[in-house]
This record gives structure tokens, C-alpha cells and sequence, in this order.
């Protein structure tokens, strides 16, 4: 099931941000080895405290977090704007209230979950953002990933548009654009319920 959770909303709902940023710093920290700052075990940042953020949830039957990920209006501060800045030569500064920023992308593998287990959740993640987009007058997502990554949006159906590729010194990273369509959506939605059938999944 996939949540939509606010600022307003880490009072009456304190475990699941707790559990969240509690997966971010076993992701980013521990496992990715991340500069990010972790305290008491919680990886938050200043846009967590001092922006307007929207979360993306996937959480269990047990209320127990499978995977999250950050949106930031474009208008307002982003990461791709102050921290990714650099990464890039090419200009990649986006700004319109119909695109938005996707960050802090979050799958924790953990003993009991296979790969096939880690695919679901992030299709189920996207699939929460582009029906988030398409119900909110969002139409671009931008973000910054590791280049691998596009095997996994191949796959699950929602590739991005490449807006630049980060400097041979700062790693395999891109920044990319997602259009939210129905389309999109869609095809998404087929090859979610075909992984979930047990078949094969083919990439196009």
C-alpha cells in the first residue's frame, strides 16, 4: 500500500518517519557510504526540517515501512538547485510549479526480501508518484540518480528523459526528467501485475 504522508503529518504519525529515516541512513550511510549526516540512527536533512516536503510510502500490512521517497516543488528549494549543482556542466536548473523534485529514492534490502521482492516496492513507488502526479497537476518529475538505475525504470516501464550526465570525477550519475502520462502509468501498471503473475516482464 502506498501512503502520502506531509510535515503536517510526523506528529500523529511519528513511527513511520521514524522508521523511514531510519532506512535512509542504513541505505545511504551504511550501505551506499553517502556524506549525509545520521543521528540517533535517522538519516534527516534540511529539507526535511525546513522545506515543505511530500512523501511517498510503501508500507505493509504491519505498518512497516518497504520503501520511500521525497518530493520537493521546484519552486522552492532543491537539492538539484544547491547539492547536485556541481555534478554537472550542463545547466540543469528546473523550476516550474508543474515539475517537482523526487529524492531520497529508498528501497532497504533486508534478509527476508529477494530482488524480485526490492523490484515490486520501487514499482509500487512509482507507480504511487506518477497516480500523486496525475491527481496534483504535476507533469515533470527531475531527479539525480545512479546511471544503473535505468535498467530498473526500463523494467519497470518509466524511464526518464536524461538532462545531463554528472563529471567523470563525481561518478556514474545522471539527472533526468519523467513525464507523468496516463500512458506511462499504464504500462506500469501491466508489468506490475505481470511480475506479480510470475511472468516475464520484456523491456521495449
Amino acid at each position: 500500500m502506498i501512503i502520502t504522508l506531509s510535515q503536517d503529518d510526523r506528529i500523529e504519525h511519528p513511527a513511520l518517519f521514524d522508521q523511514m529515516f531510519q532506512s535512509r541512513a542504513a541505505v545511504f550511510h551504511d550501505r551506499l557510504g553517502w556524506d549525509v549526516l545520521v543521528k540517533d540512527g535517522h538519516e534527516v536533512d534540511r529539507y526535511d526540517e525546513e522545506a515543505d516536503p511530500v512523501y511517498l510510502l510503501a508500507v505493509d500490512e504491519h505498518q512497516q515501512v518497504q520503501g520511500s521517497l521525497r518530493l520537493l516543488a521546484t519552486t522552492g528549494p532543491t537539492m538539484l538547485r544547491s547539492e547536485f549543482r556541481y555534478f554537472f556542466d550542463d545547466d540543469v536548473d528546473v523550476m516550474a510549479p508543474t515539475i517537482w523534485e523526487c529524492t531520497r529514492f529508498c528501497v532497504p534490502p533486508v534478509l527476508d526480501r529477494t530482488e524480485q521482492d526490492l523490484g515490486i516496492v520501487s514499482a509500487e513507488l512509482l507507480i504511487g508518484l506518477c497516480e500523486l502526479c496525475l491527481a496534483s497537476g504535476i507533469e515533470f518529475v527531475v531527479g539525480v540518480y545512479d546511471t544503473p538505475m535505468t535498467r530498473i525504470y526500463a523494467r519497470i516501464g518509466w524511464c526518464p528523459e536524461v538532462l545531463a550526465r554528472a563529471r567523470p570525477e563525481i561518478g556514474n550519475i545522471t539527472a533526468g526528467i519523467w513525464e507523468a502520462t496516463p500512458a506511462a502509468l499504464s504500462i506500469m501498471r501491466q508489468r506490475l501485475s505481470a511480475r506479480l503473475r510470475g511472468r516475464p516482464v520484456l523491456v521495449t
